[in-house]
This record gives C-alpha cells, sequence and structure tokens, in this order.
C-alpha cells in the first residue's frame, strides 16, 4: 500500500512493500525529485536492513547465512505504525521466514517527518531478547540530469576512503568538492567515505537542484549506474560493504551496530532546494 503525507513544500509517498520512499515532489514546482526507475536501476529507495550491499556469507550463533541484497527489509511487508499529515512510521517485526535469513528476533520501524523542505529519516531497531548485530541505512535515488552531480562539503574533510573489493581503506586529505559522473563511477563504482565530520553534504544537478545530506553515520556512500540512468545516490550507512578479507562472523564485522530490548536510533536528513 501507498501512503503519503505532505506540508507546504514536499509531498512524499511511502510504501508497505520495502517501507521505502517511492515519490517526493517539491511543491513550489510541482516536480518529482525522486528516480522513478528503469532498465539502469529498477528501485527508487532502498531500506537497508540488517546487512548492506551485496553481502558474502556470513555467520551468526553458530551458524551460516546467505544473504539477499541490502537484507531483509527491502523485501519484506511492513505495517502501518503512525501517520499524521506530515509524518509516518512504518513497522516490520521478525517472523519465522526473517529467521531463516537472520537469526534474531527484532523489531524495526522507520519514521518519515516533513520538516520545512526537508525529510527527516529514523530507522529504530529493538532487540526481541538479548543484543542483536546489524547493519542499517538509506539508499535514495535523486533525480539527476545526466546522472551527474557536483558534491560539495560544508567542511573541508580528510576522509577514509573505503574501494569496494579491497582490504584497506586510503586516507584523503583536505576534500571539498568533486564530480560524481558516470565516468566518476565506471572508475570507482561505490564511492565509500568514512570519518567525514558530519557537516553536512551537497549535491548539485544540472537543473538547479540543491540537495542537502545531514547524518551523524560512520560511512556514505555514492552511487549511480555507469551504464545509464537520471540519477544520484548519496547514501547513509551504519556499516559497509563487505571485502575481502572481512570477518564472516556478523558480531566481528567492521562498523556493526548492537541493539538490546531499548532499542538504537539512526538518523539522516534530506533536503531539496531549487537554486
Amino acid at each position: 500500500m501507498i501512503y503519503t503525507i505532505k506540508n507546504e513544500y514536499l509531498s512524499l509517498s511511502v510504501t508497505s512493500s520495502g517501507g521505502c520512499m517511492t515519490s517526493l515532489v517539491y511543491l513550489p514546482l510541482n516536480e518529482e525529485r525522486l528516480w522513478q526507475g528503469d532498465g539502469f536501476w529498477k528501485s527508487r529507495d532502498v531500506v537497508i536492513f540488517p546487512v548492506l550491499g551485496h553481502a558474502g556469507e556470513f555467520t551468526a550463533l553458530g551458524k551460516s547465512y546467505t544473504p539477499k541484497s541490502h537484507g531483509i527489509a527491502r523485501y519484506a511487508e511492513f505495517n502501518l505504525a503512525d501517520k499524521s499529515e506530515d509524518g509516518i512510521t512504518l513497522s516490520l517485526s521478525s517472523s519465522n521466514e526473517t529467521l531463516l535469513s537472520y537469526p534474531y528476533p527484532f523489531d524495526f520501524s522507520i519514521t518519515y517527518k516533513l520538516e520545512g523542505k526537508s525529510v527527516i529519516i529514523t530507522y529504530f531497531v529493538r532487540a526481541k531478547q538479548g543484543k542483536i548485530p546489524f547493519y542499517v541505512g538509506g539508499h535514495p535515488g535523486m533525480k539527476a540530469p545526466g546522472g551527474e552531480a557536483v558534491i560539495e562539503f560544508e567542511n573541508p574533510e580528510n576522509p577514509l576512503i573505503y574501494p569496494v573489493g579491497e582490504d584497506r581503506a586510503y586516507p584523503m586529505r583536505n576534500l571539498t568538492r568533486f564530480v560524481a559522473d558516470k565516468k566518476f563511477f565506471a572508475e570507482c563504482k561505490t564511492f565509500q567515505l568514512g570519518s567525514l565530520s558530519g557537516g553536512e553534504i551537497y549535491a548539485y544537478t544540472r537543473d538547479g537542484y540543491k540537495y542537502t545530506y545531514k547524518s551523524d553515520c560512520p560511512v556514505f556512500a555514492f552511487w549511480s549506474n555507469e551504464a545509464g540512468g537520471e540519477y544520484i545516490c548519496v547514501e547513509p550507512w551504519w556499516g559497509i560493504n563487505d571485502y575481502p578479507a572481512a570477518p564472516r562472523e556478523i558480531t566481528l564485522k567492521p562498523f556493526i551496530n548492537f541493539a538490546d530490548d531499548k532499542g538504537s536510533s539512526f538518523t539522516y536528513s534530506l533536503t531539496i532546494g531549487k537554486i
């Protein structure tokens, strides 16, 4: 089922199938700004939980599991937990089916809240028993003509770059901007940056839009299909892609999170503006 919330500036639709965004309209110009999918990338947005990326086989509680891409949430049916004019919460709980690929009982929810020109997205993870390990994150695909955006940082950054498929990270100094275009993604595939300052990240598109991302997540990833697609993904991750030397045991993976019966929250914001 599709649910829609609105305020003066934005109209946001989300689906119970996967709990993700399906439409984000900038109302002052009545323009759809969320990618609507095609052969280069059929998705619009992905809710990542409890594993991230095309993860390899992992072990948990003494058994081996082979996960689907980005985990369980994107393939699950969520329930409507709460809704107002400008906010909505969708929820998902573990089941006999989820326990076949992730052996931890959990409660998971996503809250979308509109504040001015911003969407505030909050993931909440709670263990039903004991303490559970997991990754979580977002994957919004925003419209960008040519599949290109100029990425700028509020603060000069000295990040660690984690090349996909490599076992080590590389430091970079004084990063203030880069051009995220098809040539860039043909070279780096997914561009993973860690150890950022927590300042805002800006994506400027050819058609004069500015997307602003804000989060305290440990990793931001940048991605678009190198072969085509008029979109750019700036992704807040509480986790990272697997790499050849990564431990198989899920509790030992880098950037792994844990939640107990009190739960843990993870938040990012996405703001849309016209330059």
